[in-house]
């Protein structure tokens, strides 16, 4: 079963890729952190897990580690080389493996999605559920898909009249658990083709 989910999404800027990057490594800042505090956090995170620290006028890529990395940002950039630029990251695949945590989608085996802004135009694209070999995806789709949430009712204890009873209670969740998978090198990308074709031919 499918569905198909409309979710208008801004230009993403350098700050917002850098919060996307700093949440990615788990990393806790004050929402109103300014781009410099924030690019030192994450270089210092880096720096204690061993990876090499980003030069300090480079972006950091807002995408997962194992997605292609952003590419430079030119000192002096024109209107249009900043608009190619947004949509080149927010085109970039990330490969996943999305498993979908809301309980009214428990039958399903994937979602129609369809994601947008002002750089990229619409993109709709299905997503299987716990695909084994993970899936590729837009960033810009897998941004999305992070910040979706679902409503669950659980029991909670409530005092009424005296009395403390059982009631249902409705609290937001993450829809989706994604994991985001190590890009295919060119000779696992041909198995992978190869598989799905003999799959195709099989059904």
């Amino acid at each position: 079963m499918t569905d198909a989910t409309e979710t208008e999404l801004p230009v993403a800027d350098e700050r917002e890729v850098l919060k996307a990057r700093a949440d990615m490594l788990g990393l806790t800042y004050h929402p109103s952190i300014g781009i410099e505090k924030l690019r030192e956090k994450i270089a210092a995170a880096l720096a204690a897990d061993g990876s090499p620290k980003p030069e300090a006028d480079a972006p950091v890529a807002a995408a997962p580690a194992s997605a292609p990395a952003a590419a430079p940002v030119p000192a002096v950039e024109t209107d249009g080389q900043r608009r190619r630029r947004l949509k080149n990251e927010a085109l970039k695949l990330v490969r996943i493996r999305i498993s979908c945590m809301n309980p009214a989608k428990k039958e399903w085996q994937g979602e129609l999605f369809t994601v947008g802004n002002s750089a990229v135009g619409s993109i709709t694209k299905y997503v299987p559920f716990e695909a084994e070999d993970g899936y590729h995806v837009p960033f810009i789709l897998y941004q999305a898909l992070l910040a979706r949430e679902c409503q669950v009712f659980v029991n909670a204890k409530q005092e009424i009249a005296g009395r403390t009873v059982t009631v249902r209670k409705g609290k937001l969740i993450r829809e989706f658990a994604i994991e985001v998978l190590p890009q295919l090198t060119e000779e696992e990308l041909k198995d992978l083709a190869l598989r799905q074709a003999a799959n195709r031919s099989i059904d």
